[in-house]
Order: C-alpha cells, then structure tokens, then sequence
C-alpha cells in the first residue's frame, strides 16, 4: 500500500481551518456587538476563509481516488468496483451515521428544547447537501451542516467510479476527456445559478469541480505528465510566489470573484489546491514540508472524525458556557480551547474505538 507523506498533515490543516471558522461564527452569539470591534473584524477577513478546508478535501479526495483506481486498474488488470466501494463504506458510514443518530435521535431525546428542520430521509440518503440547501440557512442546529460535504464525495465516488468502469473499457479512451466534460456541464450550472450563493456553495454540480481537480492531478501524477514534473523541479522562489499569490487569492476572494466572476471560483481555487497538494507530495526543492511536523501528520490522521465532531462539542459547549457562566470576554479563549481539547479527545477515542476496527476490514477488500 502507497502513502504520501505530507498529505495527513495538510489535512488536519483544512480541518483546523474549518474548526476556526466555525468559531468564529459562534462567539457572535455570545457578544452580539462584538462584529463592530476591530480586531474581530480583522481576524475575521482571515477566519471566515476556513471554509475553504472543505475545498481543499474534495481536491484532496479527487487527487486520491483516482490515483487509487488507476493504481488498482494498472496492478490488476481490472478496476473492482465493488470492493471500492465497500472500502469507501467502512471509512465514511461508521461517522456520518453517528452524527445523523446524533442529531435525529440521541439529541431530541436529550434536550427538551432541542428541534431540527433538517429531514433525516435526505441525510439516510447521502443527500444532505440538498438539505442544506433547503433547510440550512433557517436551521439553528449547525452541527448537522458538516454531514453535506460528506454526502456531495459519497454522490460523486458512485457516479465517478462507475465512469470509470465504463469508459476505461472503451480502446483510445482518455480520463482527461470525461473530466473536460463533466467541467463544462459544471461551469454551465454554475453560471445557471450564479446568483444562489446557497446553490454554488452546496451543490454537486457546482463544487465537484473541486474534485475534478483533485482528479486531474491524480491522473497526472500516475502517468507522469511533463507539467507535473515541473512542478516537482520548480524552483524555491517561485514555489514561495506561488503560495502567495494562492493565499492571496483565498484571503480576499470575495472581492476577486464578483458579480458573474463567481463561475470561475472554485476552478482556480481549486487549482491552487492541486498545486499545493502535488508540492507538497512531489517537489525537490519545497520551502517547507508540512509532514516534518509529527503531531500534525498524526493528528491528520484523525481529521475525518475532527471534522465531523467538532460543531457537535460546540453546539453542547456553547449552550453550557451561556446557561452557566457569566459572560466576558475571557470566555472567547475559553471557548476554543474547551472545544479544541474536547474535540481532540473524542476524534482520538472514536478513530482507535470506532474507526480504527472498520479501517482493518478494508484490508480484506483490495
């Protein structure tokens, strides 16, 4: 079995920044007037882009899958589709559905008070990302919003494999075809709904083309295309230039993609996403590799369960800090440390309690 190195800790990166986001958005509730302070609103132009750790999974999830198939496909002779996706399964489902009996059942049994418009049937469906659309922006149970990117890689690994299976049949057939396609109908959906902000951002035909990117990476990596080696050769000054403008780019974001400039987002974003993730795994002459940092590569390996875990340790610990302590502004420390070591132990006890058990089946299946 391959691994790249550097890849874990880039994840605990995306879920850390998601993590920060997302409290960003909750101390609101605790100081209402607290958006007119500077150094919140400061702090915020960097927080509110966290978001985009999730973009950076589906890259990362595109740029993996299908290295893994054409890997399989070439050490085989054949692609297993079957096995795929029971390997998928056992990684996935064990958490999702932990999180949906969470907010479905466990939660209203629990609390009196507590009420949900999300509807379980899309969420047992693996379409909760539609949900969200729907439903998300007038829900006050936030916890149930992580489950949506979730949903859109479960949507896109069935369609996406099946493709595959198909097409790689046909002589002369190219990946690289079935990618330029499926970008054109994305960009045309895109720009069908550039006014939704809900619809770009939740839908799964406007943000599979962040995993289309990832693919396209991963395709040119297995086949060593002369661009990916450049990027493995490229000069230190260039590759510092690079994340700069990439980061750049992210940070200020919503004032570069206005208006119809919104269709081509994701794809350049996207783009820089590749970059990082080809850097990082290939490049002879990085500035530096996330993956030398020990504890972040084994806290990357949990990420999964950080991700998924940490709006529901925010949603209990927001309401006990209001129902119990005084408000001050030392609960902003206080707040995200509880919630940062809270989460962190119960992504460590579910990855070696739950996870951990359903990984080594995968063993068993390719």
């Amino acid at each position: 079995m391959f691994y790249f190195q550097n890849l874990d800790a880039l994840r605990f990166i995306a879920a850390f920044a998601v993590f920060v986001f997302h409290y960003f958005r909750d101390i609101k509730s605790f100081y209402p007037g607290i958006e007119e302070n500077l150094l919140f609103k400061t702090a915020l132009i960097f927080a509110d882009k966290g978001g985009l750790g999730v973009n950076f999974f589906f890259v990362l999830s595109g740029f993996l899958i299908t290295y893994l198939i054409l890997h399989e496909k070439h050490h085989t002779g054949s692609f297993n589709l079957y096995h795929f996706l029971v390997r998928r399964t056992l990684r996935i489902w064990p958490l999702y559905f932990i999180i949906v009996l969470i907010g479905f059942v466990f939660f209203p049994i629990m609390f009196n008070s507590y009420s949900t418009l999300h509807d379980p049937v899309m969420y047992l469906f693996f379409l909760a990302n539609f949900d969200e659309i729907k439903n998300g922006l007038h829900d006050s149970v936030n916890f149930l919003t992580a489950p949506w990117s979730v949903a859109v890689e479960e949507q896109f690994y069935l369609v996406w494999s099946f493709m595959l299976l198909i097409f790689m049949r046909i002589k002369g057939f190219k990946t690289s075809y079935l990618i330029i396609l499926l970008y054109i109908v994305s960009f045309w959906f895109r720009w069908e709904f550039r006014d939704d902000e809900r619809v770009l951002y939740y839908h799964t035909l406007s943000v599979c083309q962040d995993i289309l990117m990832g693919a396209l990476f991963g395709i040119a990596l297995y086949k060593n295309k002369p661009w990916i080696q450049q990027i493995a050769n490229m000069h230190r000054w260039k590759i510092v230039l690079i994340y700069i403008l990439g980061l750049g780019v992210c940070v200020f974001k919503n004032k570069i993609f206005t208006g119809d400039i919104v269709v081509f987002e994701r794809f350049f974003l996207s783009l820089f996403f590749g970059f990082v993730i080809a850097e990082q795994t290939l490049g002879k002459h990085s500035f530096f590799k996330v993956g030398k940092i020990s504890w972040m590569t084994n806290l990357g390996k949990m990420s999964y369960g950080f991700y998924m875990y940490h709006l529901v340790v925010m949603y209990v610990l927001c309401r006990l800090v209001a129902a119990f302590l005084p408000t001050g502004y030392y609960l902003i420390p206080l707040y995200f440390a509880a919630s940062l070591l809270v989460t962190l132990l119960i992504s460590y006890l579910s990855f070696r309690w739950i996870e951990t058990p359903f990984l080594k089946l995968k063993s068993r299946f390719g």
